[in-house]
């Protein structure tokens, strides 16, 4: 048996497609760096730190908002092991994600009700822990970019502001 973080880390989450237009204006898909993210008026280099921030913000703010059943999810389509990745970042003096990985799996354990005893037990799949594990944590991240969607509808300009993301966080 893995460990239950490298089988959570292979996982690829999904979005409401509410969300969807906040990811085409807030970030890049595939990435951006320096010049060209500034051209190209994004906050975010690639999706999946949108899709960070986004579970962080609804975490701070305890906004857990499952996805709807009627809701279409789209697929991130990238597993979260590769997020912020040292191939190809190295020249831009980024760091891995791999503890920003691992601050996100302690905060999903620590708030998905999970039998861990039944787990070590047997009595109680890896899957299905892992797939407790992702419901969390896409409901963490729609519940964030609800409340970033709200600032964009009550005011369109609000992240023109250097510092609108880390004012959402501090507030």
């Amino acid at each position: 048996m893995k460990s239950l973080f490298d089988a959570w880390k292979v996982k690829i989450p999904n979005y409401s497609s509410n969300h969807k237009e906040l990811f085409d204006s807030l970030s890049k898909k595939g990435g951006a760096e320096g010049d060209k993210k500034l051209s190209l008026g994004k906050h975010f280099s690639n999706n999946y730190e949108l899709y960070i921030f986004a579970f962080f913000l609804g975490l701070s703010e305890d906004e857990l908002t499952p996805i709807q059943k009627d809701e279409k999810k789209i697929n991130f389509s990238h597993h979260i092991q590769y997020w912020g990745s040292k191939r190809n970042h190295s020249s831009f003096g980024r760091k891995d994600f791999s503890k920003l990985q691992k601050y996100m799996f302690i905060a999903l354990v620590s708030k998905t009700d999970i039998d861990v005893i039944a787990l070590d037990k047997g009595e109680l799949e890896e899957n299905d822990v892992v797939s407790q594990l992702i419901v969390t944590m896409e409901s963490y991240t729609n519940g964030g970019l609800n409340l970033i969607r709200d600032k964009v509808s009550d005011n369109p300009n609000y992240f023109l502001n250097s510092t609108s993301f880390l004012d959402m966080m501090l507030k």
